[in-house]
């Protein structure tokens, strides 16, 4: 219960910074330069430092987690929170000069990508499994070997939560239209939240797990030949998820004219839409999906990404998200739509190969920005968001086509 708590708080508060920051980013470069273009590259840019500095940290937080992981957790809950506060000074103008203001979105970036590097769940309660309530201490006692052993299902009481987050991006967007200075109380406030949910983890025991690999053992192991199946799959959901939670966002945010209001209802109907048809899917269709054909996986998985090519409005984009999120085939990959984050094994620290698959959706979120900068040069702004989003389609295919292979194998 106080992991539970813990982990409500902090995704009330990246439910409102990683919703909004990089948007944030993107309308102060924007500000900077009067560039459309100009402001994308930068956003890249910091978005790519953020994930290289995720990939260079990585390997050492894994290694530490043999001291335990609640230090870690709060490790990254202090960077969490010193993100949300040095991006709100920067873009509150509490920094003397644009040079410094530019340093902040800077320190954010590193910040931000350090916490996703030490943040590690010490075991599955993202979303606690049923069976778990029956057996709780052998789970709290057993740390990582009970993770593998648990049914996942929705607790009782997780569809409220998961009402109440979702309705935090609408009540972010309405700050907008009565409080003066709002990108910088919205992001305190997640810094806030983020600092709270600290509490909770005195309360939880202190697990230890095990790293057998050295530093430069990991990048051997990442690039080793052994590996390349699993890690080409890390890369290619990697690249979905640059996708997903930068690039589809400052599209929907061109799309609605720069409204932060709509776009926050815009989240959370969404949010809401893909609750409700998750609930209904899961108890009447989940049972079908294993019998689908590669080919049928393969589509839901590709024509997602279309549908949100094809989104020209506030309908089609809530259309178009409740549809992809609804259909997604659930991998080793935990997507969570409520506060725009991905990780590896549902962001528990499972063995050696968690650390791999997250340096592995590092890197392939870097290409994808890294593509994506090099397209704004050369092309209408329109065209790179459209190819950032067919590169994801194609990478969503081929992601797919490689898990049922393996699923196949075994």
């Amino acid at each position: 219960m106080m992991l539970h708590g813990h982990r409500f708080l902090l995704r009330a508060g990246l439910a409102i910074g990683n919703v909004f920051a990089w948007i944030f980013v993107f309308d102060y470069f924007f500000s900077l330069s009067g560039s459309i273009e100009k402001a994308l590259v930068g956003v890249l840019l910091m978005y790519g430092l953020s994930q290289g500095v995720t990939m260079i940290l990585t390997p050492i937080a894994s290694a530490q987690l043999r001291h335990g992981t609640r230090g870690a957790m709060l490790w990254a809950l202090i960077l969490a929170a010193s993100a949300f506060v040095v991006l709100g000074a920067a873009l509150g103008g509490l920094f003397n000069g644009a040079v410094e203001s530019l340093w902040g979105v800077a320190a954010f970036a590193l910040f931000l990508g350090a916490y996703r590097a030490l943040y590690f769940v010490p075991y599955e309660l993202n979303r606690l499994p049923v069976a778990l309530r029956s057996a709780p201490a052998r789970a709290l006692r057993t740390g990582g070997q009970a993770r593998g052993n648990v049914k996942k299902s929705y607790p009782y009481d997780s569809v409220f939560f998961e009402m109440l987050l979702a309705f935090i991006p609408a009540f972010a967007g309405a700050t907008f239209l009565v409080e003066a200075y709002a990108p910088l109380k919205l992001l305190f406030g997640a810094a806030a939240f983020a600092g709270i949910s600290a509490l909770p983890l005195f309360l939880i025991p202190n697990i230890h797990e095990r790293f057998t690999f050295s530093y430069a053992e990991t990048f051997s192991e990442f690039f080793a030949r052994r590996n390349r199946r699993f890690l080409w799959a890390s890369f290619l959901e990697g690249a979905q998820g640059a996708a997903l939670f930068l690039i589809w966002p400052l599209a929907v945010f061109l799309i609605i004219g720069g409204s932060y209001a709509t776009l926050g209802v815009i989240f959370s109907v969404t949010l809401l839409c893909i609750l409700l048809f998750r609930i209904v899917y899961r108890s009447s269709f989940s049972g079908l999906t294993k019998r689908y054909s590669t080919t049928t996986h393969i589509t839901f998985a590709v024509s997602g990404w279309v549908a949100r090519l094809a989104a020209g409005s506030p309908l089609g984009v809530v259309i178009a998200d409740t549809y992809a999120y609804t259909a997604h085939p659930v991998r080793g990959t935990s997507v969570d739509p409520f506060v725009f984050e991905q990780s590896a094994d549902a962001g528990s620290f499972i063995d050696e190969y968690t650390t791999l698959k997250e340096l592995g959706l590092a890197a392939g979120r870097i290409t994808l920005a890294a593509v994506v900068g090099m397209f704004v040069f050369a092309t209408p702004v329109v065209v790179a968001f459209a190819i950032a989003l067919l590169l994801a389609a194609v990478s969503a295919g081929i992601s797919v086509s490689l898990a049922r292979h393996h699923e196949a194998a075994q």
